[in-house]
């Protein structure tokens, strides 16, 4: 099987037939797991019970949020305003995790509570703490084809990436 210009396309095909049954059960953590993972603080508190999160979208533009990212998904994003919160309400994402340590206003804040959706802060950039989350079995968000947990790549081709 060739690989494609980056390398690597073999390798994580191979994993993902191997281990299509396991790769399955990893791809739902809860939000404390993925707090854990990404060492963050909760600045607003997450409900109880435990939400399970399906996925991970990394932005600072809402407008790529509001286009791509899907429900049940945590944010990360290095815009710490309100406005990050109201598009994950609207996108009905789990959390939204500031990364770089980056102030987090009032505002947003107030934002989080108002509309119910917990607020981290984490001092990970964001490079760090989407490899820590691809590593822990979160996958990515996937807008233009259907995520690798919910149908494995068949052994004699490489995913599309």
């Amino acid at each position: 099987m060739p690989l494609d210009a980056a390398g690597g396309r073999e390798y994580y095909a191979s994993r993902l037939v191997s281990n299509s049954k396991q790769h399955r059960k990893r791809c739902v953590l809860t939000l404390a797991r993925v707090a854990e993972v990404l060492e963050a603080r909760a600045v607003v508190a997450a409900p109880s019970p435990d939400p399970e999160v399906t996925g991970c979208f990394a932005a600072d533009l809402m407008s790529d949020v509001l286009a791509f990212a899907r429900p049940e998904e945590v944010l990360l994003t290095g815009l710490a305003t309100d406005q990050a919160i109201r598009t994950a309400a609207v996108r009905h994402l789990q959390a939204v995790f500031v990364v770089e340590d980056k102030e987090i206003s009032a505002e947003m804040v107030e934002a989080a509570r108002d509309e119910g959706i917990p607020l981290f802060r984490t001092v990970l950039s964001t490079y760090e703490a989407c490899g820590r989350l691809m590593q822990a079995g979160l996958p990515p968000s996937r807008h233009d084809r259907p995520s690798a947990c919910a149908k494995p790549v068949a052994s004699d081709s490489p995913p599309s990436l």
